[in-house]
C-alpha cells in the first residue's frame, strides 16, 4: 500500500489500551448554497432533542476528500455504551423528527449511514475540532489481529497530541471497506505537521507500516472540521 508517513489528520474485541467507542455516522451531500440552511436545521433539532449524558453528537463539514466522496457534511453520534447509542438512535422518531426530516429532504441531495466501533486507541479525552479518517478495505480477521497489535505498539511508542484509534466498520460499508484509522488535531497547522517527530517515532511508524502494507489495501481518506458539538 503506497502512502506517505503523514497520517492521522477524519472511524472485534476489547483492548487493554482503551475502552471501545461505538459510533453511528450520517453522511450528507449538500450544495454549498444550502449549507447554512442545513446547518440551522440540524442545530434546531439536535439542540433540543434529549440524549443521555454519555452520548455525543457532532456536526462537521468535510472540506478535504477524494473525488469519489460525495458527502459534504457528517453527523457523528458516539458513545462508550452501545446500549446508549442504540437507545438514542431509536429515539429519533415522532412528530419533531418527521418535521426535521421533511425539511432536510428539500436541501440534502443524498445521504448514507455507517456504524462501527473502535478496537484500540490512545484513550485521549481531547475534543479537537479537526479529524481525519483513513479507510482500508478487504482486511481479513487474522490480518486485523496483527494490525491491532502493531497499532498498539505504535501508540505506546510514538507521541500523539490528539485522539488516535483504529476500528471496524460493521454496518453500512461498501467496496469492501471494513477498517479505519482515525485521529484528531487541534488546528490545521497541527494536521499539516503530523507524523513522526523523532527517530524513535519514525522507527515505530515504519514498523507499523510494514505490517499494514502486508495486511490491508488503502481505499480513501477524508478530513472533517467540527461545526458544532451537542
Amino acid at each position: 500500500m503506497k502512502k506517505s508517513i503523514l497520517l492521522f489528520s477524519l472511524l472485534l474485541s476489547s483492548s487493554a489500551f482503551s475502552q471501545n467507542i461505538f459510533w453511528y455516522d450520517v453522511f450528507l451531500e449538500v450544495d454549498s448554497k444550502n449549507a447554512l440552511t442545513v446547518a440551522g436545521l440540524i442545530d434546531g433539532f439536535y439542540s433540543n432533542h434529549p440524549k443521555a449524558s454519555d452520548v455525543t453528537v457532532e456536526f462537521s463539514s468535510i472540506p478535504l476528500k477524494g473525488a469519489n466522496e460525495k458527502a459534504t457534511h457528517i453527523i457523528s453520534i458516539t458513545s462508550k455504551s452501545s446500549k446508549s447509542l442504540a437507545d438514542f438512535r431509536n429515539s429519533l422518531k415522532g412528530d419533531n423528527w418527521d418535521l426535521y426530516i421533511s425539511k432536510m429532504s428539500n436541501y440534502v441531495k443524498s445521504s448514507r449511514a455507517a456504524a462501527g466501533r473502535d478496537l484500540i486507541s490512545n484513550d485521549s479525552e481531547t475534543q479537537y475540532p479537526i479529524g481525519q479518517a483513513w479507510v482500508l478495505k478487504d482486511v481479513k480477521n487474522l490480518e486485523l489481529n496483527s494490525m491491532v497489535q502493531a497499532f498498539g505498539k505504535l501508540i505506546k511508542s510514538a507521541k500523539f497530541d490528539g485522539f488516535v484509534g483504529m476500528g471496524q466498520i460493521a454496518h453500512g460499508t461498501d467496496n469492501g471497506e471494513n477498517v479505519y484509522i482515525y485521529g484528531t488535531y487541534s488546528d490545521l497547522n497541527a494536521a499539516f505537521n503530523s507524523g513522526p517527530q523523532s527517530k524513535k517515532d519514525a522507527e515505530a511508524f515504519a514498523e507499523f507500516f510494514s505490517v499494514l502494507d502486508k495486511s490491508a489495501e488503502y481505499s480513501k481518506s477524508f478530513t472533517r472540521v467540527l461545526v458544532k458539538r451537542y
